[in-house]
């Protein structure tokens, strides 16, 4: 039997929003019946402000998924996207005072939920706008740039973990050598961060220098490095075709690479390579071109580039 939470029980029993909405503008589905668990959530979000109006969902599962769909829909009605766009499966257990580590993987969908509906809303599909890569557990389709997330944000240790956050592994077992070594790699991401990885002895890193700077932004400090000057670098790549220069984002693209490379303290470099329409192509070097971080990398700098130019940007490598 779970040690379910009052609130847990609350949100199973009487959930909120379970229903649907007709003039919904976002929706995301995601799960499948056949592993268990399957979610759709609906949010109505005004055009002009992106503020979610109205929250709802229809799920396929246990109680701790019920309750966990329950209360995100609580948590984003009156949120803006971008608001939105930053809660974590772990404030979703937070909201309901907890969930049984067993049923971690609830909250993750209903984050991943989140992730489709946003990606519908700006007329994407959740799978081309979220690759999940190497197909590691083939008992439940889980891929490895879930498990991955799931460590980084989570600070998972075992397989057991893993499992309870993303039912890889709670199959057949074949694919656990994979996942630990997924853990490891993952974990060396997080020591170069600062992270002590529990029970191991951290990897001899370069210490990392927090400074400020008059002259541009702190860059990067999302993941650990701050503005600093001394690892400025050229942030065009010298041999850029007429048909980037001409594009209208061309401009506002190329400081903003160069505020992130200028910040970069770990050998890191960024360059433009070239722009095809919303589509920005960068080189990365260093520590940033490879594992989690060329991940975290990737996705800071689409972040950069949709708030800098006001488009929504793509950003890949070739």
């Amino acid at each position: 039997m779970w040690d379910y939470t009052d609130k847990v029980k609350d949100h199973f029993l009487h959930p909120r929003n379970a229903r649907v909405i007709e003039d919904a503008n976002a929706v995301g589905d995601v799960g499948s019946i056949i592993c268990g668990d399957a979610l759709r959530l609906m949010l109505k979000i005004d055009p002009v402000t992106e503020v979610i109006e109205d929250a709802s969902f229809q799920t396929y599962g246990c109680g701790s998924a019920i309750a966990s769909s329950s209360a995100l829909t609580e948590m984003l009605k009156g949120k803006t996207l971008k608001e939105a766009e930053k809660i974590t499966n772990q404030e979703i257990v937070d909201y309901l005072g907890g969930l049984p580590p067993e049923k971690m993987h609830c909250s993750v969908m209903g984050r991943e939920a989140l992730d489709a509906a946003i990606a519908n809303y700006h007329g994407q599909s959740y799978e081309n706008s979220h690759d999940d890569g190497e197909l590691v557990c083939h008992c439940f389709g889980v891929g490895i740039n879930k498990i991955k997330k799931a460590v980084w944000e989570n600070h998972l240790t075992t397989v057991e973990e893993v499992t309870n956050y993303t039912k890889a592994g709670g199959g057949c077992g074949s694919c656990k050598m994979r996942i630990e070594e997924i853990i490891d790699e993952v974990w060396v991401d997080l020591e170069k961060c600062g992270v002590p990885r529990p029970g191991h002895v951290p990897t001899p890193i370069p210490s990392i220098t927090v400074s400020t700077s008059t002259t541009s932004s702190p860059a990067f400090s999302s993941i650990g490095t701050v503005a600093s000057a001394k690892s400025a670098s050229a942030a065009v790549n010298a041999q850029i075709d007429e048909k980037t220069k001409s594009s209208p984002i061309y401009e506002d693209v190329v400081k903003i690479l160069k505020e992130v490379s200028d910040g970069l303290t770990d050998g890191s470099k960024v360059e433009l390579d070239a722009i095809s329409g919303a589509d920005v192509i960068v080189k990365l070097e260093g520590p940033a071109a490879s594992g989690m971080m060329k991940d975290m990398t990737l996705g800071y700098l689409k972040q950069k580039l949709t708030d800098g130019t006001g488009r929504q940007i793509n950003v890949t490598t070739r």
